[in-house]
C-alpha cells in the first residue's frame, strides 16, 4: 500500500445497494480511502473499530439496522469522537419533508438524495472530512478537556514536562497517578449516556476540589484521569490516593430509583527525577500500573484494592516515617481529621508518639492511654 493511499482521509459508505456502494467508491476513490458496509449493523462495527473514518454516508432504508437507527447509535456513543462524527444520510426521492426533519432532529449533519451525482457526493465528503479533521486536530492540541474543564492529555503532558524539568534541576520528589473508573462501560450500557457523562463530570469536579494549587488533574481518556503531584513522595502520594478514593466512594448517582456507586483503580509512579527521564515514559509506567490494578480488582475493594498503588517495577517499599510526615499527620490529629490518616500509617505514627505519651504518664497526676492501648502502668 502506498504512502499516498495511507494518508488519504477515510470515508465509510453504508448502503444495502451494491450499485450505490460501487458508484460511491468509484466517485470518491480518487481522493479518499473508501470503506463500505451492507447494513447498519456492519457499518456500526466498522465505525467502532476504525477511528480513522472522518465521514459516514448512511442510507436511510436498510435491513438489520436502518439509517436512522445507526445515526441514533452513533450520536449516543460513549466515544466522543464517534458521537460527533459527520454523518450524511442518503434519502430516497420519495422521502417526505417530515422524514428529513426527523433525520436532522436525530443529529444528521446533512443529507443527500438519490439519485446523486459525483458533485453532490464529493462536495459533501470534502467539506465534512476537512471540518472533522480540523476539529480532531484542535481537540488533540487543546490544553483542556471540553467536557470536564480539567487538563487534557496534551495539556497534562505539557505541564508534566515542565514539572519534571523543575524537579530534576532541584532534586525534588514527583509523583504521577493514573486512575480510572472501574467497569465504566458496564455503567454506560446499563444507565445510558446522560448518567455516564454525569459520572465523568462529577468525578472530575471532585478531583479538582481535592488538588492543591500546585497539583494538576487531567482527563486522559473516556473514564480515565491522571494526577501530577509535584513535591510529593510516594508516602504522601498514597495519602492523596486514599483521600481521592474515600471522596469518590461517597458519591451516589440516582438513576430512576437505583443508587449507583463507582470505584476507582489507581496506578502510581513516585520518584526522585534523574537526568534523562522523559515525562511520557513516567506516564506509561503509571498506565501500566493502573492496568495491573484493574486486572487484580476483585470487586470488593471499593475501587482501591491492596497493591493498586504499587510502583510498576516492584512491590511498593514500606513507608519511611519522617519527621515531616509525622508533622503532617499531627495536623490531621489536631484538626480531628483522623480519617485523613491512611490505615498503613496509623500504627507507625502512634509508635512515634509513644515516647511522648510515656512522658505524660510519668508526670505526677497525669494519666493518658499509652500507644500500647492499655492505659495502665
Amino acid at each position: 500500500m502506498s504512502d499516498k493511499l495511507i494518508n488519504k482521509p477515510e470515508i465509510l459508505v453504508v448502503d444495502d445497494s451494491r450499485v450505490i456502494r460501487h458508484a460511491a467508491t468509484k466517485m470518491l476513490g480518487g481522493d479518499y480511502a473508501v470503506s463500505v458496509a451492507e447494513n447498519g449493523a456492519e457499518g456500526w462495527q466498522q465505525l467502532r473499530l476504525n477511528d480513522a473514518i472522518s465521514v459516514a454516508f448512511v442510507d436511510m432504508q436498510m435491513p438489520e439496522m436502518n439509517g436512522l437507527d445507526l445515526l441514533t447509535q452513533i450520536r449516543n456513543s460513549e466515544d466522543e469522537r464517534l458521537a460527533s462524527l459527520p454523518v450524511i444520510i442518503i434519502t430516497g426521492s420519495d422521502d417526505t419533508e417530515s422524514t428529513k426533519k426527523q433525520i436532522f432532529d436525530a443529529g444528521a449533519t446533512d443529507f443527500i438524495t438519490k439519485p446523486f451525482d459525483s458533485i453532490d457526493l464529493i462536495s459533501r465528503a470534502k467539506s465534512y472530512a476537512r471540518l472533522n479533521s480540523k476539529v480532531v486536530e484542535l481537540e488533540k492540541k487543546a490544553s483542556h478537556d471540553r467536557i470536564t474543564g480539567l487538563f487534557s492529555a496534551a495539556g497534562f503532558e505539557e505541564q508534566g514536562a515542565r514539572a519534571l524539568s523543575f524537579a530534576m534541576r532541584h532534586g525534588l520528589d514527583l509523583s504521577v497517578v493514573s486512575l480510572e473508573i472501574i467497569d465504566f462501560r458496564k455503567l454506560y450500557q446499563s444507565y445510558g449516556k446522560r448518567i455516564a457523562q454525569q459520572i465523568i463530570v462529577t468525578v472530575a469536579k471532585r478531583l479538582d476540589e481535592l488538588m492543591r494549587a500546585e497539583d494538576i488533574a487531567a482527563r486522559t481518556g473516556l473514564s480515565k484521569y491522571a494526577l501530577l503531584l509535584p513535591l510529593t513522595s510516594e508516602v504522601s502520594a498514597r495519602i492523596v490516593i486514599d483521600r481521592v478514593s474515600e471522596a469518590i466512594n461517597k458519591l451516589v448517582f440516582d438513576t430512576d430509583g437505583n443508587k449507583v456507586h463507582i470505584r476507582l483503580a489507581f496506578g502510581l509512579v513516585a520518584l526522585s527525577p534523574v537526568e534523562g527521564q522523559e515525562f511520557s515514559g513516567i506516564v506509561s509506567q503509571a498506565d501500566a500500573a493502573l492496568a495491573r490494578a484493574i486486572t487484580l480488582d476483585d470487586g470488593t475493594g471499593g475501587g482501591l484494592a491492596e497493591g493498586d498503588t504499587a510502583t510498576p517495577s516492584a512491590a511498593a517499599p514500606e513507608p519511611v516515617i519522617t519527621d515531616a510526615l509525622v508533622s503532617e499527620m499531627m495536623q490531621h490529629i489536631i484538626a480531628g481529621d483522623y480519617s485523613c490518616i491512611p490505615d498503613y500509617l496509623l500504627l507507625p505514627v502512634a509508635e512515634r508518639l509513644a515516647p511522648f505519651l510515656d512522658y505524660v504518664n510519668s508526670r505526677p497526676g497525669q494519666r493518658v492511654m499509652s500507644a500500647g492501648g492499655t492505659g495502665e502502668r
